[in-house]
């Protein structure tokens, strides 16, 4: 690099931000459970270790549809336990001992599985969100019977009974739709942090507004007035206008205005319509544009990890079929060797054809017809496997990385100088 262009380039902001395309050559997809498997002590050992096995069960997609079907039975076993409380009778009693049965089993296998999820890693289950609301909902659940251990009234039931519907929740964290959702909801309420706030004052200015304009209407001696406690006060006022946010008998509550002749029809209706074409148009139309967009990007991100999940273990269990294809190939063609030898061990001719080059390696391993149509089959995988990642690198990182690459590059003339020198002083030698 030019000495000029470099000191002009390094006068500027170190900083910044330089973008280019590189190759991974790393895996990206590295899981914990990938990592217990390489460990040597893994691989040595003649069993797995327990908490590897407890997280390929708490993994398996057999647990998790377990999970999913207890959650439904609570809470169609809560449905039921409504419709039949307060009820009296033989058949009542028995009915509402096995209900409460099943909800403590289920309970109790959902406390085991937290209990499992901290035995294979404490830390890395308190660093998961949804790991803690999912233990957040279940310690809610036991709370209402530690606030009245002896003591059974009316309150007791009901906090039991609202903790119990709650479970219910649990259900989100183990659905991805609904995951997407709520990940929709979360980002785009950070995006319309400021919206919301300009909204809350928009909010405040017509609230306040209305009480002064409407001072008459909410005063008034009328007897055919429906809505004239709507701008009574700043609650209710409030209240008022967030239901003219929703366009909710907007056009009755103007006409009912009217029916006052202290108030101006004019400025009544360009309070109502300048409200509803702020809040009921604008706002509620941005509030829906941002919610699609965040959904649409939570969306396309979480598809493209789960295609680079796919694509990863396409590319494993490719790479895991070539290495047990060519054992059992070697391996087949060794017992056949040694088959071989031992069967016509007095016999060295045929020993001698058996060594020669002329013997074909299709003959030793077969099945190699159709290895190049199974190579053209996974090559889209192992190519989507190795797509270009976009990088970026602090300006004076990469400055220091082309020093350095530049140095290399002086080096190697350097090097190559002194073996053309080398060579001319040995033919110097070979001459004398």
């Amino acid at each position: 690099m030019d000495a000029k262009k470099r000191k002009k380039l390094m006068l500027m902001d170190h900083h910044q931000l330089v973008r280019f395309h590189v190759v991974p050559t790393r895996n990206v997809m590295v899981t914990q459970e990938k990592r217990w498997r390489n460990r040597i002590e893994v691989r040595c050992s003649h069993w797995p270790p327990l908490k590897m096995w407890v997280s390929s069960v708490l993994n398996s997609r057999t647990f998790k549809g377990f999970m999913i079907f207890l959650i439904c039975l609570n809470m169609l076993v809560l449905m039921v336990s409504t419709e039949i409380m307060g009820k009296k009778g033989n058949t009542y009693v028995k009915i509402t001992w096995i209900i409460e049965v099943i909800i403590w089993i289920i309970f109790n296998i959902f406390t085991m599985e937290i209990l499992l999820h901290w035995f294979v890693s404490f830390q890395r289950y308190w660093k998961n969100p949804w790991n803690i609301f999912d233990f957040t909902v279940t310690f809610i659940s036991c709370i209402p019977p530690l606030l009245y251990p002896f003591e059974v009234n009316r309150t007791k039931l009901q906090l039991i009974q609202f903790s119990r519907v709650l479970r219910g929740l649990k259900l989100f964290p183990r659905v991805r739709q609904v995951r997407v959702l709520i990940m929709a909801i979360a980002k785009a309420l950070k995006a319309m942090a400021f919206i919301l706030l300009l909204l809350a004052f928009l909010f405040y200015v017509f609230a306040v507004s209305g009480i002064f304009f409407f001072e008459s209407y909410t005063h008034s001696d009328r007897m055919d007035l429906t809505y004239n406690m709507y701008f009574m006060d700043m609650p209710n006022s409030l209240v008022t206008i967030f239901i003219l946010f929703t366009m909710d008998h907007w056009y009755a509550l103007l006409q009912d205005l009217w029916k006052v002749p202290e108030i101006n029809k004019v400025i009544s209706g360009i309070f109502i319509c300048l409200w509803l074409l702020i809040g009921a148009f604008i706002f509620r139309n941005l509030f829906v544009a941002i919610m699609v967009t965040n959904f649409q990007n939570i969306r396309s991100d979480l598809s493209e990890e789960v295609r680079q999940i796919e694509t990863q273990t396409q590319a494993d269990k490719f790479k895991m079929e070539i290495m047990e294809k060519r054992f059992s190939q070697i391996r087949t063609a060794m017992d056949k060797d040694i088959t071989f030898r031992e069967r016509f061990t007095m016999d060295p001719a045929l020993i001698q054809t058996a060594d020669s080059p002329d013997s074909t390696q299709d003959e030793k391993f077969p099945g190699t017809l159709d290895w190049e149509t199974y190579i053209h089959k996974n090559l889209p995988g192992l190519y989507a496997a190795d797509e270009d990642e976009q990088v970026l690198w602090p300006r004076d990182s990469l400055f220091c990385y082309f020093q350095l690459l530049e140095k290399l590059q002086h080096n190697l003339e350097e090097r190559k100088q002194l073996q053309h020198y080398m060579v001319l002083a040995l033919s110097n030698l070979e001459d004398k």
